[in-house]
């Protein structure tokens, strides 16, 4: 990859573009596969559920998920980014279960109410700006007793990031779980990891993991 400042990396992470974002896309990959790994396992995806998975990237990390749905179930990725909404669309050809692909911004998304049993997302809360309509809009696809889970790094972590300066909405996970519960979610929890250092670029930097899970009642009103 070209060399890139601190702020066009930040925009890459956000929303990767062109060449540049197809191998931002694979060191993404590379560095959030333990995160990724974590969230898949508290999402724990079962043979045909309907799982929705935000900010997938080129989907080399979401296979597990599907392997999880078997044949009968469905997985939908929701990817900003034209380029890697175009490599997802690769990666998950021929997969064993019903898998689509929506590029765009997942507030403009419309679902039926109900509809999903899950979803997950990994290292996008920081680029939502508000993030309460975020988990309210979820929150209304999820059938009773469902889950949503995210990954993201610590508040503490990513302040010591140069490139979170720019973009960023760096977030404590109490203010986070506060919103979800806000939004509806009838039972929040996280749960830390400590990752150390991981190689990025032409350095390593400091990271952990929280992965937060929220869960709908199982009651309807």
């Amino acid at each position: 990859m070209e060399n890139l400042d601190l702020e066009s990396i930040a925009n890459q992470l956000s929303c990767p573009e062109g060449k540049a974002g197809i191998e931002m896309g694979n060191k993404m990959s590379a560095f959030n596969q333990i995160i990724t790994n974590q969230a898949i396992q508290k999402l724990s995806p079962q043979e045909d559920e309907s799982i929705v998975e935000i900010g997938p990237g080129n989907g080399s990390l979401s296979l597990p998920i599907l392997s999880g749905l078997g044949i009968n179930g469905h997985y939908l990725g929701i990817e900003m980014s034209e380029v890697m909404a175009s490599e997802l669309r690769e990666t998950l050809r021929g997969s064993q279960c019903a898998a689509e692909v929506i590029c765009g911004n997942c507030l403009e998304v419309q679902l039926k109410d109900g509809s999903v049993d899950g979803v997950i997302g990994v290292n996008i809360l920081y680029f939502i700006d508000d993030l309460l309509s975020f988990f309210s809009h979820i929150s209304n696809w999820l059938s009773p007793g469902g889950r949503a889970v995210f990954g993201i790094r610590s508040d503490k972590s990513l302040k010591k990031i140069p490139f979170t300066q720019f973009k960023f909405h760096i977030r404590s996970t109490e203010e986070i779980k506060s919103l979800m519960k806000n939004a509806g979610f009838d039972t929040v929890e996280s749960y830390y990891f400590d990752e150390e250092q991981i190689p990025f670029e032409n350095t390593t930097v400091p990271a952990d993991s929280v992965i937060i899970v929220g869960k709908k009642s199982i009651y309807t009103a």
